[in-house]
């Protein structure tokens, strides 16, 4: 059952007025961090994993911060919901909260500490806003269609580097193993060009940091919707670019992303063809 939102946020109205939009932002950015001390608590006292499915692990504190995710953004803003966790249904038209719990579930007992609580917004189908939380070392990230990016405050965006050959590109694998042959042979076109490649286990964390401009690419060839939405709005409105691997621009029907400034998506593309 939907929460009733608060009537100076509802549907049709917080994006015409800054005021009102920023006070939605400010909320979101409350209810990430009240997920991220959830997900941290788990993290410092340690935390047991279940699979669920043959290569997916989850544990209680996804559980615990997509329920309070839930909670939190349908009372200030009631609309669809779709969650790491339980899922939900995506409709052509109108407002769709879409979070992820815990980016980087695989990291909460292991190396290395990067976690992330990602909410993101989807306005018929078109991701238009996102906040990004990293409990463990408190950066906070946030964005808005028509917006700059933030940063901690802080306005940010993409790296202006336009040289391939010092890049620092980011990848993740996907869980479906019928996609890591074709990602290695990509990794391999990769390496041939850029300076440096980093794991992450957390895509949305590393969308959000080359929204941020402290990696010039992202690539991954399956794109969980959870995983995409925020970070994806994050790339966009700081000044970015976030295609497919035919170069099409992102959907949430895209199988793979690429996602950077314009230079560099350009010049790696190739790699991916």
């Amino acid at each position: 059952m939907l929460l009733r939102s608060d009537p100076q946020l509802r549907q049709g109205t917080f994006n015409n007025n800054p005021l009102k939009t920023t006070r939605l932002i400010e909320e979101i950015e409350k209810i990430a961090r009240r997920a991220g001390e959830i997900v941290k608590a788990h993290y410092s006292q340690g935390v047991a994993h279940e699979f669920k499915s043959a290569r997916q692990v989850t544990t209680s504190a996804d559980k615990e911060s997509e329920q309070l995710l839930k909670e939190g953004l349908l009372k200030i803003y009631a609309c669809g919901f779709y969650g790491e966790e339980e899922g939900g249904a995506i409709s052509r038209n109108g407002d769709h909260w879409v979070v992820d719990p815990l980016d980087g579930t695989e990291n909460m007992n292991g190396y290395p500490p990067l976690l992330a609580v990602s909410i993101g917004l989807l306005r018929d189908r078109k991701p238009v806003l996102g906040v990004i939380y990293d409990p463990i070392h408190e950066t906070l990230y946030s964005a808005q269609e028509g917006t700059q990016v933030r940063v901690n405050g802080e306005i940010t965006s993409v790296c202006p580097q336009t040289d391939p050959a010092k890049a620092i590109v980011a990848l993740d694998f996907s869980s479906r193993m019928d996609t890591r042959p074709q990602t290695l042979q990509q990794l391999a076109r990769v390496l041939e060009r850029a300076r440096a490649v980093k794991i992450f286990g957390a895509p949305a964390l590393s969308l959000a940091e080359v929204a941020a401009g402290r990696l010039d690419l992202f690539f991954r060839p399956s794109t969980k919707l959870s995983d995409m939405v925020a970070g994806i709005c994050m790339v966009r409105e700081s000044g970015g670019k976030a295609v497919d691997y035919g170069g099409r621009d992102w959907t949430i029907n895209s199988n793979g992303v690429l996602a950077g400034s314009s230079e560099m998506v350009e010049a790696y593309l190739p790699c991916f063809r």
